[in-house]
């Protein structure tokens, strides 16, 4: 998208030097992670990262939309465009919902993986490209998108945080009550909301709802069940 034509000024003659004074162009290629967030510059919309620009040279304000209330939106950025050359501006959209305090021993997730729907694939796909059919069950309440987060400790342990956005309570409530999702068997637990805990010998897994969230918390190894609880409450209390 362009915002800006080049402008050029008349040449003026000293003596019999002509001088051409013009205002270039530089691009400006701007991308948002994990996220695709809408770009303002200048206070004008500037489309969907990653989105390339063509700017007039000088210093210009990019600003980001908001995403949703699980990411952060990025802060304002003052970028310099230089005529002929090419930039490139990275923002980070911080998902407000997974837990500040790592489980010890383990490292963040390197990264997040987010999944759309077959009308509105995200970066890493489809919810079926994660969970293959298993996804029509998450279609059918109202998933808008989930997102994907693996705690590893080295060790070949993991805890998996798995965050589906169904778009209202109602839906996320309707997931957590289906018995394929959510079969009987399950054990209460406290996890600052309504929860499920399975035992899957080796496997111990967390299901609950807050909001329109439906969360699953689980791990490979039973005996992290504490540190899965204390991150399944964790994140419940980051979620409005």
């Amino acid at each position: 998208m362009q915002f800006y034509k080049t402008a050029v000024v008349p040449c003026f003659l000293i003596g019999v030097l002509a001088i051409g004074c013009s205002i270039g162009e530089g691009s400006l290629t701007v991308t948002t992670y994990p996220v695709s967030g809408s770009v303002i510059v200048d206070g004008k919309p500037g489309g969907k990262a990653p989105v390339a620009l063509t700017l007039k040279s000088g210093k210009h304000e990019i600003k980001f939309s908001d995403y949703s209330d699980q990411f952060e939106t990025p802060g304002t950025r003052v970028i310099r465009v230089n005529a002929g050359q090419q930039h490139n501006l990275t923002a980070l959209y911080r998902n407000r919902f997974l837990a500040v305090n790592i489980p010890n021993g383990f490292s963040p997730p390197d990264s997040l993986l987010l999944f759309g729907t077959a009308d509105h694939p995200l970066k890493d796909g489809t919810i079926f490209d994660y969970i293959d059919g298993g996804g029509l069950v998450y279609l059918k309440y109202g998933l808008t998108e989930t997102t994907h987060a693996v705690y590893r400790d080295g060790r070949s342990n993991e805890i998996t945080v798995d965050i589906f956005n169904m778009g209202t309570p109602e839906g996320a409530r309707a997931i957590f009550n289906d018995e394929e999702v959510c079969p009987d068997g399950f054990e209460p637990c406290s996890a600052g909301a309504e929860c499920k805990a399975y035992h899957y010998e080796p496997d111990f897994l967390l299901y609950f709802h807050r909001a329109k969230y439906f969360i699953s918390v689980s791990t490979n190894n039973d005996s992290l069940q504490t540190a899965v609880t204390t991150l399944g409450t964790e994140l419940t209390g980051n979620i409005p």
